[in-house]
């Protein structure tokens, strides 16, 4: 599968209620990224992707990194 395109992830954002996965709080989709879970970013399966602000990720790579 390719990876996402920006139309494809803001589709994603949207149908996902523009929600953070984590917390469930609402936020304006162009704060919101798309975050692969086995971090395969051609594994585009619904189940494989969650909802994240950028701060999140960031932080979900930082701890990834430990």
């Amino acid at each position: 599968m390719p990876e996402l395109s920006k139309e494809e992830k803001d589709k994603i954002i949207e149908r996902r209620g523009s929600k953070s996965s984590k917390t469930g709080i609402k936020h304006p989709p162009s704060r919101l990224v798309i975050h692969h879970i086995n971090r395969n970013t051609k594994n585009n399966a619904p189940k494989n992707l969650v909802v994240l602000t950028e701060k999140e990720h960031k932080d979900l790579h930082k701890r990834a990194k430990k």
